[in-house]
């Protein structure tokens, strides 16, 4: 899959985050509820935990929680270029997008839709398999948290490194693989 890594990353990446993520006074108000339900649980959720939160943990639209293959098929769709970048390389989980070998952080990068989804898709599931033998893929090229979008901003696709269902078929890790957690906003 060719990659284009964009020189304005930082230009579109605070574009992203105006377009699609709530601000802190905007996530207050929005999910107030939420915020509430955490505190009788005994659980903070203030600046410090917005701060640390993921962009998909933020994001300021009602999106839709998809399926692995439903966003799959909605990224397809997509023909020609897109755009993807990753989580702020300080949150935990690796965001680094392995290019020209090296890892790239804070990216912004243009590639076509569909070898993207197929990309996507065998990623995820060799990392299950390598899981499922305590091992993880060392030839990813993509981060564990995924976003992809047009340039008009009109669209996403998140792809998260978590799944919603941790206690499916341990001894069937393709099935479980299904279960990783995306979002898509149309």
């Amino acid at each position: 899959m060719k990659i284009q890594l964009l020189e304005n990353a930082t230009e579109i990446r605070n574009t992203f985050i105006n377009t699609f993520v709530l601000s802190w006074d905007e996530f207050q108000i929005k999910q107030k509820d939420w915020i509430a339900e955490m505190a009788k649980n005994k659980y903070t959720i203030d600046i410090n935990w917005y701060k640390q939160a993921y962009l998909w943990d933020k994001l300021n639209f009602d999106f839709s929680v998809s399926t692995f293959s439903k966003a799959l098929s909605e990224l397809k769709t997509h023909a020609g270029r897109v755009l993807i970048m990753s989580e702020d390389e300080t949150l935990c989980c690796p965001s680094e997008l392995f290019y020209n070998n090296e890892k790239v952080k804070n990216f912004v990068a243009q590639v076509d839709g569909k070898e993207l989804a197929k990309l996507i898709e065998d990623e995820w599931y060799d990392s299950y398999k390598l899981a499922a033998q305590n091992m993880y893929n060392p030839d990813a090229v993509l981060p564990e948290d995924l976003y992809v979008f047009d340039e008009s901003m009109t669209w996403l696709v998140v792809f998260t490194h978590e799944t919603t269902d941790w206690e499916l078929d341990e001894n069937n890790p393709m099935k479980q693989a299904e279960t990783r957690y995306c979002m898509i906003h149309k």
